[in-house]
């Protein structure tokens, strides 16, 4: 009788513990498009959510650089599958997580590159004038921008310009009676912090 009584208890128990491990937590995922944008882009956050239940509201959290902890940008409703996603526009480094209830999910970061503007404002046969303007959320008043030449043999540095009010710079480059092709590049050590690298668009002689 004794056995039986102790059998009984063990698969008491082990029901038990079975019950408790077939309950998992609740967990969201997140995923990103692509880890860098251009200023002004946008980047497509997506995951499921694991109870698959569809109607449910996920929390987008996001921690720009600078911030000190993750808020609030918007609510999402899950779809089939329990899937949901949403489209951000980071205006500088920025970190995203998803929430559900409790369960948050890990972070992605999203990189953003400064948006720099090569436009030509005047030229003569010989010469052009041209301003670049980087774009960003913060100025980048007193950094600088590598001007260059594209040739077969690759980009020629033809000057440092000094970037200042309005994150502007005007300045003047000879032009060879030859085809050119010229655009102007912020690198990362004038872009940061919360930038990284960028080139502009490219402007070519006729």
């Amino acid at each position: 009788m004794r056995k039986l009584l102790l059998l009984a208890v063990a698969s008491s128990t082990l029901a038990i513990v079975g019950t408790a491990a077939a309950v998992k937590p609740v967990a969201v995922s997140i995923s990103v498009s692509r880890s860098t944008v251009v200023y002004g882009g946008t980047v497509k956050l997506s995951g499921v959510l694991s109870t698959h239940q569809v109607g449910a509201k996920v929390h987008v959290l996001s921690r720009a650089y600078g911030a000190t902890s993750f808020s609030g940008i918007a609510s999402v409703d899950t779809t089939t599958g329990g899937a949901w996603s949403y489209t951000a526009t980071p205006a500088i480094l920025t970190r995203y997580q998803a929430q559900f209830g409790s369960a948050t999910s890990r972070a992605v970061i999203v990189k953003v590159r400064p948006k720099i503007v090569l436009e030509l404002k005047s030229r003569t046969a010989r010469r052009g004038t041209f301003m670049v303007t980087a774009n960003g959320v913060r100025p980048f008043t007193g950094k600088y921008a590598l001007i260059q030449r594209l040739t077969s043999s690759g980009p020629t540095t033809l000057k440092h310009v000094r970037l200042g009010a309005g994150s502007s710079a005007t300045f003047t480059i000879r032009l060879p009676k030859r085809r050119v092709r010229v655009r102007a590049v912020m690198p990362t050590s004038q872009a940061a912090p919360g930038y990284i690298a960028r080139n502009s668009n490219v402007w070519s002689s006729s």
